[in-house]
């Protein structure tokens, strides 16, 4: 128990990906599937189009509910759509040395999966509900018939 505290208590940048990829807004929705796939990741963080503008995020959740299955009236297609048109935007971003415990709490009030981390208004990493379980599964059991 006094690991998963200390995990909880840790800072963002202790857990965050800080090996995460971007994407220009105006590749199209099949070139971050690609990217996705290629990298085995979730998301991808869309770089701004200019200094007025701010970072964006796609997910897999946008790409299925808003391109492969948006409804019954709508048709998109990936080859065409562009990411800008898909992505969520503004992000949520916290700072480095935030304690995971707050980022966990954020996320769940904000109904997202994933927090950009920035420093200095450059994205730096990336923290996701699953680097937290990993570290989680990652601790050392408190009993020897309890594994994680």
């Amino acid at each position: 128990m006094d690991q998963l505290v200390k995990l909880r208590t840790q800072p963002v940048s202790a857990l965050m990906q800080k090996d995460f990829h971007t994407i220009k807004g105006s590749c199209t929705v099949a070139e971050a599937i690609q990217l996705m796939k290629k990298d085995h990741q979730s998301g991808l963080v869309v770089e701004p189009r200019n200094d007025d503008d701010c970072y964006g995020v796609v997910t897999e959740k946008d790409i299925l509910e808003k391109v492969i299955d948006p409804g019954e009236d709508v048709h998109r297609d990936p080859w065409n759509t562009p990411v800008f048109q898909i992505m969520s935007k503004p992000i949520i971003s916290i700072n480095p040395s935030l304690r995971i415990k707050y980022a966990l709490r954020l996320m769940k009030r904000t109904n997202v999966r994933r927090l950009t981390v920035m420093a200095d208004d450059k994205v730096v990493g990336v923290l996701n509900m699953t680097d937290v379980l990993h570290a989680v599964e990652e601790l050392p059991a408190h009993d020897d018939n309890v594994a994680l």
